[in-house]
């Protein structure tokens, strides 16, 4: 298949770069367009009206390497756009540094990605390490080799598939909902007058089938995705007072 990958790390990440030799290894064509510095929690946004910066960059490996000033969707809306004559068969974001689990997929710009790519009706997964620091991204890779042709199978243009994997050796994969993932929520003041957000994750979800609960059991979660918000039991409920 021929691959887009990307994240929202940067284009330097060690996990975009470990996603790229694994997927090059199983014998795909990958084509990396990534943004050209850190665009975590960037969700869905989009650099509309200004000017974005896209530079091809030397690369040993056999793939090929753009980088792209801009959001994680921006960088697959522009790809699909600019190698339009080479269609994508799949696109494949991360491998995130952090989870993206439950109530934090809203803020990441790693699925959010993968949803632009449903735009475009093209398959599309997700990765995440579920550690914010020392990420084991060698051991990702062994889990993606493994994993990965059951996940092409279970991939959609209609969704993306959200993969959240430990950073030890895992207990096995599961499908799950998303759950409720809360944090301390810290503001800190700094010593020049600003704030900043901080803080660390608090157990809230007690649904034993969420990719909350799973994940911090240490299996991979995969979890199907899609952009559409609507709270349909409460639109039903709204089409009785708006007629």
């Amino acid at each position: 298949m021929r691959i887009l990958i990307t994240n929202d790390d940067g284009i330097e990440s060690e996990g975009i770069k470990a996603l790229a030799r694994v997927l090059v290894k199983k014998g795909h064509k990958v084509v990396m367009v990534a943004p050209d510095g850190n665009r975590s929690a960037f969700s869905h946004s989009l650099s509309i009206y200004k000017k974005l910066i896209f530079t091809p960059l030397e690369n040993e490996e056999d793939y090929e390497k753009f980088s792209l000033s801009g959001t994680p969707a921006d960088c697959v809306k522009f790809a699909c756009h600019y190698f339009a004559d080479e269609p994508f068969d799949m696109v494949c974001s991360g491998i995130n540094v952090g989870n993206n689990l439950g109530s934090d997929t809203c803020y990441s710009g790693t699925v959010s990605a993968g949803l632009e790519a449903n735009f475009f009706s093209i398959k599309s997964i997700a990765f995440s390490n579920v550690k914010h620091t020392d990420c084991n991204f060698a051991l990702n890779e062994k889990m993606i080799e493994k994993y990965f042709d059951l996940l092409v199978k279970a991939a959609s243009p209609e969704y993306v598939l959200n993969v959240n994997m430990p950073n030890e050796e895992e207990k096995g994969i599961k499908s799950a909902r998303l759950g409720l993932q809360r944090y301390s929520d810290e503001y800190q003041k700094l010593d020049d007058g600003t704030y900043m957000l901080t803080g660390y994750p608090v157990s809230s979800d007690t649904d034993v089938d969420s990719d909350v609960a799973l994940s911090r059991e240490g299996f991979i979660t995969v979890t199907p995705i899609i952009y559409d918000r609507t709270a349909y039991k409460a639109l039903q409920k709204i089409k009785e007072i708006i007629v």
